[in-house]
């Protein structure tokens, strides 16, 4: 714990010194010899129980269903499509899903094993959002953490998910 804790810390100092702060979506973001805009768009998340997740994200953190589908062909799945604001959650239900590794419920194991980690979502006050979240009965996984120049936390969804809500102490 003490060694993701001084990891997070570092690379949360590394970022507020660098001037990082989530990009602006309606401005892209450019390096030399890339001739395109990119902006996040969703993120897909394997669940085994599709309407649970629905229901969860929902409650606790304001999504609402766009749209559903459903897919028989390789892979049979049920799938919602749920957006807040300008950012989308693709939820999938698949027929004979393995579990989720008990080691991808701890930030600590999983920063252990190559591929994505979490979803992070900037919130205004870490302390609030927890506070509020923990209320609603959501488990806190870590923090909220106070480091030079952000405040995060990381909560489990209802499927043990791991989500980091983060707070940037110091605008641009």
């Amino acid at each position: 714990m003490k060694i993701l804790r001084n990891t997070l810390l570092a690379l949360a100092a590394q970022l507020t010194l660098s001037g990082f702060y989530l990009c602006d979506s309606a401005s892209g973001f450019s390096q030399d010899g890339v001739g395109f805009e990119i902006s996040p768009h969703h993120f897909g998340l394997s669940v085994p129980n599709l309407e649970e997740s629905v229901a969860w994200y929902r409650k606790m953190l304001g999504f609402e269903v766009v749209t559903r589908m459903k897919e028989d062909a390789a892979n049979k799945m049920l799938i919602a499509l749920m957006r807040r604001g300008n950012f989308y959650l693709e939820l999938f239900q698949v027929e004979g899903a393995q579990p989720m590794p008990d080691y991808r419920r701890d930030p600590n194991t999983d920063l252990r094993v190559h591929g994505l980690k979490q979803i992070a979502f900037q919130v205004s006050d870490v302390h609030a959002a927890v506070k509020e979240l923990k209320e609603k009965g959501v488990e806190i996984a870590m923090g909220p953490i106070e480091s030079p120049g952000v405040v995060f936390a990381f909560i489990r969804d209802n499927s043990g998910i791991l989500i980091e809500l983060i707070q940037f102490k110091k605008q641009p």
